[in-house]
């Protein structure tokens, strides 16, 4: 099979939560190293069947610092996040991703799973408080 079949037959096994198999596939030859995007999904693979959260990070950032524009990477390094326990790094590496692609499926479906709320209408004002809660359902009513 040839490297790059391998690379693709390795993402979609990823894509589909097939991460045993998907290991299996990209640890054949090592064929993600040279592609930033597989070496994002080796990584939640890997964090997946093995719980090397450390190594799955490092992996996943170094995939970033190679393609910083690709949305994927940010919706894997988030995933692994998640894994990890770090939800609020996780909904940070997710909005990342989305300015890079804004309608991007995957990272806006983690980010309603996750139900992340918006920040209060006058910032300087704890959440509970009566100015707040009244703007912030009148905006809602708007929107």
């Amino acid at each position: 099979m040839e490297l790059n079949e391998m690379v693709e037959k390795g993402m979609s096994l990823a894509r589909e939560g097939r991460f045993f198999e998907a290991l299996k596939v990209f640890d054949d030859d090592l064929c993600f190293t040279q592609h930033p995007t597989a070496m994002s999904y080796y990584a939640v693979s890997l964090a997946n069947v093995e719980g090397n959260y450390d190594k799955a990070i490092s992996l996943c950032l170094m995939a970033a610092e190679k393609e910083f524009y690709n949305p994927d990477i940010y919706l894997n390094l988030g995933r692994i996040f998640l894994l990890n326990g770090q939800k609020s790094v996780a909904i940070k590496a997710f909005r990342k991703g989305l300015k890079y692609d804004g309608s991007h499926n995957a990272l806006r479906q983690e980010i309603k799973v996750l139900g992340v709320r918006r920040r209060p209408v006058v910032a300087f004002l704890p959440r509970q408080n009566f100015v707040n809660r009244f703007l912030g359902i009148l905006a809602n009513r708007v929107a």
